[in-house]
């Protein structure tokens, strides 16, 4: 089978946009960033007596962490009041800058003022995942639900934390959560069925994917409805939403990649080298696509160049058992034995149990004369088979 790029795409980061609204500051809507900053920097300093938090989220949303800081230290310990939030705010800026261990004893101190706050139980369990403690990161958030059960964004986070480490049936649960509290958002359908993809229910992911497209016009979600088609075995449908997809984005390069797949599948090896060649051209260092390029170049008869596109995979891939399979047998159809037996050596030294791979090297012996070699070469396939 010829295969097809099977990699989801994610949206795990989502993009949030931030308008700042101060009276009579019409200037900030120019666009002129540095000049806002540089404003907020100086009222910071005008106000004295009690903390503008206001304005210090306003600079950490833009990544002025040192001064936010530094401004937030001088208020430690002078208004009671809104010490959590100090340290919360402060958390966030030891984070942004890498200092996870100062972020945690910050975002703790908050959590111990207000221990049922949401907000600050989602910093915690960023920080956790920062420190590869997944499983304490999935109880805070956990906790987090628990005092604000509809909260969709928590919920998304927790599905994209089971997603990144495999656990594709808890993601999903999420995911199911997010469409139910907000079903109106594209994200929430689409990593929803990717879940479902994960887990071979192509079904279920064709229904969700098609929910996020009535509420965001994506490409990547064609692309990926397509190939679920195409896993259907509804042919017909997964090439009309792929050539969707290259009319209105004609770079995309897995619809690229992938209708060629199809194309190769369905035995018409001029069109999948069309898309092939696009692909190609956009890029060059893909060992999956070249390895198909190649595979498509033997079905034209143009073994010659198929091997070497073999060996361009190869310098990227290294040692791919695919790969030195196919090239295998484009040494095989050029009679190349000696070339072929090499490879088939290469192959069988970290997969020994390759009984495709000992069936080809039986074939080339047999070819040779090499009876006994063959024989034991076929017995071998046989036994792993």
């Amino acid at each position: 089978m010829f295969p097809l790029t099977t990699s989801p795409k994610v949206s795990w980061q989502r993009k949030f946009s931030w308008i700042a609204r101060f009276e009579n500051w019409s200037w900030i809507f120019s666009g002129n960033l540095e000049k806002s900053i540089k404003s907020w920097l100086q009222l910071l300093e005008s106000e004295s007596n009690r903390p503008q938090l206001q304005i210090v989220r306003r600079l950490i949303e833009h990544e002025v962490y040192q001064e936010a800081r530094d401004y937030l230290e001088k208020f430690i310990g002078i208004d009671e009041g809104q010490n959590a939030e100090i340290y919360y705010l402060m958390a966030r800026c030891y984070m942004a800058q890498g200092l996870i261990l100062e972020a945690m004893g910050k975002i703790q101190y908050a959590l111990d003022k207000e221990p049922q706050n949401a907000l600050y139980l989602e910093m915690e369990a960023n920080i956790e995942l920062e420190q590869g403690d997944w499983p304490a990161a999935i109880a805070t958030l956990n906790k987090a639900l628990r005092t604000n059960p509809q909260n969709s964004e928590i919920l998304f986070r927790l599905g994209t934390v089971y997603t990144y480490h495999g656990e594709h049936q808890e993601a999903l649960r999420c995911y199911q959560g997010c469409c139910k509290i907000k079903p109106h958002r594209a994200e929430y359908w689409e990593m929803k069925a990717e879940s479902h993809v994960q887990l071979r229910q192509m079904a279920q992911a064709v229904v969700s994917f098609d929910r996020a497209l009535r509420y965001g016009v994506n490409p990547d979600v064609v692309a990926r409805l397509a190939y679920c088609y195409v896993q259907l075995n509804e042919l017909k449908k997964g090439i009309h939403y792929f050539k969707l997809v290259l009319k209105h984005e004609p770079d995309h390069y897995d619809a690229l990649c992938n209708l060629a797949a199809v194309y190769q599948n369905l035995g018409q090896s001029l069109e999948a080298l069309h898309f092939q060649e696009k692909a190609y051209s956009l890029c060059k260092n893909d060992p999956i696509l070249l390895n198909n390029m190649a595979y498509t170049l033997v079905q034209l008869g143009r073994s010659r160049k198929a091997t070497e596109y073999y060996q361009e995979a190869l310098k990227i891939a290294q040692e791919n058992p695919l790969i030195l399979y196919n090239l295998a047998v484009c040494h095989v159809q050029k009679g190349s034995w000696e070339a072929g037996i090499d490879t088939l050596g290469r192959l069988l030294k970290i997969e020994p149990d390759h009984p495709e791979g000992w069936a080809l090297l039986g074939n080339i012996y047999e070819q040779r004369s090499e009876y006994e070699r063959a024989i034991d070469c076929f017995n071998r396939s046989l036994k792993l088979a």
